[in-house]
């Protein structure tokens, strides 16, 4: 298996920390989407990170491709097989995908010239982060991990959304305003998966 990923997307930061969990066994290829050079979508129609090469078949999405990799590699699964167990992870996945696709519109937006950048779309994607996080911080009241105090996958793609959104919102004070997110993102740093897939601040 071969997975094409950039180094600060937090969707393919995901499946590369799952990845690292499970010890599958999938190459790693870094490309840089905004060079015209990139074959991505050879793969993927979508040009989009993550794709995953798996038996001459593509699979993009990284939904889609974090239950191929849980299920093709060894256990403990981070997928629960129970159908309410699963459904609460895709749930938290959910959430940690809307926030995370809010932090991209608005980075997308301040990359145009101050003129065409539309304030609307900043208070709307702004709203968005701040109800996510509120609500992900509720639900982690009195917890170590989401489910069942047992990391699994929700940890991951909420972990990997918070990483994102401390990239490039820096001025959030997690500690202050939502101290069980906090409280999460420490423990999941500690996690060698999550620390050799940090974000870097200069891209």
């Amino acid at each position: 298996m071969k997975l094409f990923y950039s180094n600060n997307s937090p969707y393919a930061r995901k499946i590369r920390v799952l990845i690292s969990e499970k010890k599958a066994l999938v190459d790693l290829e870094k490309v840089v989407l905004a060079d015209k050079n990139c074959t991505i979508h050879q793969y993927n129609p979508l040009a989009k990170v993550p794709t995953l090469i798996a038996n001459d078949v593509s699979f993009f999405d990284s939904p889609v491709i974090a239950e191929y990799i849980d299920h093709k590699s060894d256990l403990p699964y981070l997928i629960p097989s129970d159908f309410d167990k699963k459904i609460l992870v895709k749930r938290w996945e959910a959430i940690a995908d809307g926030l995370c696709d809010a932090a991209v519109a608005i980075m997308l937006e301040k990359r145009k010239p101050l003129s065409q950048q539309n304030a609307d779309l900043f208070e709307k994607q702004i709203k968005k982060i701040k109800l996510s996080l509120e609500w992900l911080n509720r639900e982690m009241e009195c917890k170590k991990y989401y489910l069942e105090n047992k990391f699994s996958y929700a940890d991951i793609a909420v972990g990997c959304a918070l990483g994102y959104v401390k990239l490039r919102y820096p001025e959030i004070d997690f500690e202050k305003e939502y101290l069980n997110l906090h409280h999460l993102y420490e423990l999941l740093m500690q996690r060698p998966s999550f620390q050799k897939t940090i974000p870097e601040p200069y891209l």
